[in-house]
């Protein structure tokens, strides 16, 4: 018997962390003291596969490479997950098991591209940047990033490019490549594949894990870099084996 604002939302593969978004701002406004927060993705027509082959769309070898060499499409997958939020007195308050602290939410549009396979590097570095001052975090405070990282060619290479922009942005006190120290960079769908509307949730779920166990955990099929990401020139790296610090990846 929940009352106050229910929102079904489509923003593709942005929509539950879209609907986090929302979520959180209502309850800076104050129009509710406790949000459910998520995204579901079930496929229940055969036809969505007939689509993606014919379009080239779906992996070759049915594995999603982020950041790795060979990734020549995404791998599609289902899967549920959601989110209690609160305010952290309130949760505190209230006694409940706090799994992480939602320092800052941004959202915006990537305007005009090529296609809705071609993201924008600029418009993502503006949002990543919006978020870090919204948090007040420097670059130089965050040690891992969780990507979207679908295994393409394209877009795995533009979301670097992005990362790399927002990280040396006079916007964000201009403090350079994390001052030499690597950031590790992951992405789920390595393992679970892409959940489109609940990748985000996904994806979130699995940094509250990583910090629940405090280790950070491998991404797949990546030990091959992406050709077209030049790692050494980024202060990211993507992690590679289970512990605390980044993983080596290897370019060849």
């Amino acid at each position: 018997n929940l009352r106050g604002p229910s929102v079904a939302l489509d923003t593709m593969c942005s929509s539950s962390l879209t609907a986090l978004h929302l979520a959180c701002e209502s309850i800076r406004r104050g129009e509710t003291e406790l949000s459910l927060a998520g995204g579901v993705n079930l496929t229940i027509h055969p036809n969505k596969y007939r689509v993606l082959s014919q379009g080239r769309f779906a992996s070759s070898d049915g594995r999603c490479r982020s950041f790795g060499a060979g990734g020549d499409g995404y791998v599609p997958g289902e899967g549920v997950g959601a989110v209690v939020l609160k305010r952290v007195s309130r949760a505190v308050a209230d006694g409940d098991r706090i799994y992480g602290i939602i320092r800052a939410t941004a959202l915006n549009h990537g305007g005009r591209t090529s296609g809705v396979s071609v993201p924008n590097p600029n418009a993502q570095a503006v949002l990543i940047t919006d978020a870090l001052a919204k948090a007040s975090v420097g670059p130089d405070r965050v040690s891992y990033v969780e990507a979207h990282g679908t295994g393409t060619e394209l877009g795995d290479p533009i979301e670097v490019t992005a990362l790399v922009k927002a990280f040396r942005s006079d916007a964000a006190d201009g403090i350079g490549v994390r001052n030499g120290k690597a950031c590790a960079l992951g992405s789920i769908k390595s393992n679970i594949g892409h959940l489109e509307s609940a990748a985000g949730v996904a994806g979130l779920t699995k940094v509250l894990l990583q910090m629940k166990h405090k280790q950070l955990v491998p991404s797949l099929h990546s030990h091959e870099a992406n050709p077209n990401i030049r790692f050494s020139d980024t202060p990211f790296v993507v992690q590679q084996a289970p512990g605390l610090k980044p993983g080596r990846l290897l370019n060849r």
